[in-house]
């Protein structure tokens, strides 16, 4: 894809559309098209140092302007030049110790169990959500991602094994770079 890579606050157009936390500070932005001049899809980098790349479609985004960048087939992002008054940083603690696809964590381990370090999240008292689930992400190409529902949708999600699609099972949803998981039970098959 075509990259422009840049520290701003969002405009009035993408605030609109866009329901990101404190849209107008200046945070290293990402904005994402096909090839320059198409509509782009926005990312900003998250407090976990991951990209938050919202759920919505490039329909109605600003096009691509002043490409400073692409990514290859792998979703590696290579600069043409780097950014003024930057320097890259050394890889977050986890992105060392956890295996990881488009920065969202792999949370369980291959017996099924989540990972050493990881939790599903109980903060607040953190709701539990049960629902359906279905194979595939729109936020990352990991092989194994789910998108799951209830009264809201969580993408991506991860289950423990491949025989995921019956009643109880739990699923762990992610957020980029978060090392904690909601939590979703299977409700039924998809």
């Amino acid at each position: 894809m075509s990259v422009r890579i840049a520290i701003r606050g969002l405009d009035a157009r993408e605030r609109s559309a866009l329901s990101i936390p404190d849209p107008a500070l200046r945070h290293c932005t990402v904005s994402l098209a096909s090839r320059p001049g198409q509509n782009t899809w926005i990312c900003r980098i998250d407090a976990a140092g991951g990209y938050d790349c919202p759920l919505v479609t490039s329909d109605g985004m600003p096009l691509l302007r002043n490409q400073n960048g692409r990514t290859d087939q792998r979703g590696i992002l290579k600069l043409d030049v780097p950014l003024e008054g930057t320097r890259a940083t050394p890889a977050l603690a986890w992105q060392r110790g956890y295996p990881h696809v488009d920065g969202f964590i792999l949370p369980w381990t291959r017996e099924g169990r989540l990972r050493t370090g990881l939790s599903f999240d109980r903060a607040g008292g953190a709701r539990h959500y049960r629902g359906t689930c279905s194979l595939g992400s729109q936020q990352t190409v990991a092989k194994a991602a789910l998108r799951c529902v209830s009264d809201v949708q969580f993408d991506p999600c991860f289950a423990p094994t491949a025989a995921w699609n019956h009643p109880g099972t739990i699923v762990a949803c992610a957020s980029s770079g978060w090392t904690s998981f909601g939590r979703f039970v299977i409700a039924r098959h998809s």
